[in-house]
């Protein structure tokens, strides 16, 4: 870092990135999708801010509901592998965080969801930061 400049890093706001995923998801005609988040600050924001966009479109989006996961009351993970198993959608948005995402991947991928054919798209604004994914994630 040289003398007097300064480091800035901004990130994009769930907002934006809810935008480029509808964006994306109008593209490739993609209109039926559910939305899961975790107890994470802020994910009343985000199912509100879905609707929002699905609301104001002239797109026929097909909303398969909400599903709020509590991560802290499921310790082996066996409610979270049956509920993601009732999720409809092959495509999913997920609210949450990166510990959180690692934990969700980890049970989707013993549940069988996370090969070809399920589409996930994780929003969240403390995602990033490192080098390297887990490998379920």
């Amino acid at each position: 870092q040289e003398k007097g400049s300064t480091f800035l890093q901004l990130g994009s706001s769930t907002e934006q990135q809810l935008q480029v995923i509808f964006e994306v998801l109008e593209e490739y005609d993609w209109t039926t999708f559910a939305v899961l988040t975790t107890l994470l600050p802020g994910h009343e924001d985000f199912v509100g801010y879905v609707e929002v966009l699905t609301d104001s479109s002239f797109i026929g989006w097909e909303h398969r509901g909400v599903l709020t996961l509590n991560l802290t009351e499921d310790p082996g993970g066996t409610r979270l592998r049956r509920q993601l198993r009732e999720v409809s959608a092959q495509i999913r948005l997920l609210y949450c965080s990166r510990d959180e995402a690692e934990l969700i991947f980890l049970a989707a991928r013993d549940a069988g969801l996370t090969g070809p054919g399920h589409i996930w798209f994780v929003v969240g604004t403390n995602l990033g930061g490192s080098d390297r994914l887990p490998q379920h994630l």
